[in-house]
């Protein structure tokens, strides 16, 4: 299921028809804002970064990120220590994500290109 401009209101209410709190919060304060980003491996990167965390958090983390390697791709984030990672906010498990995105990205196991179009069960 990909979420875009055109059905992203008719995804939401199918998903709030299966999930009661969910259609709480959409009749309370309606359809929450649609958010878009580049296809890259920097935006996979910043969504690991927001896990469990909070959004400035994860803002602070990719930028310190960015501060150290430019700009944020699969080869210069396998340049970097574990030390260094962890100095740009990176946690223990979020260091493992990274690394193994950047490989998959770097082996060709993975291609951000074709990701979009691929079946869910392909991805998995």
């Amino acid at each position: 299921m990909t979420f875009t401009n055109e059905n992203f209101h008719s995804l939401c209410d199918k998903l709030a028809k299966k999930d009661k709190q969910l259609r709480s919060v959409v009749q309370q304060y309606g359809y929450p804002p649609m958010w878009t980003r580049s296809a890259s491996f920097q935006t996979l990167i910043h969504i690991i970064l927001e896990q469990q965390v909070s959004l400035a958090s994860a803002r602070a983390a990719l930028n310190k990120l960015s501060e150290r390697i430019g700009t944020v791709t699969p080869r210069k984030v396998l340049t970097l220590s574990d030390g260094e990672l962890r100095a740009c906010y990176f946690s223990r498990q979020k260091t493992v994500y990274a690394r193994c995105l950047a490989n998959a990205i770097v082996s060709r196991q993975v291609n951000l290109k074709t990701l979009s179009s691929q079946e869910d069960a392909e991805i998995r």
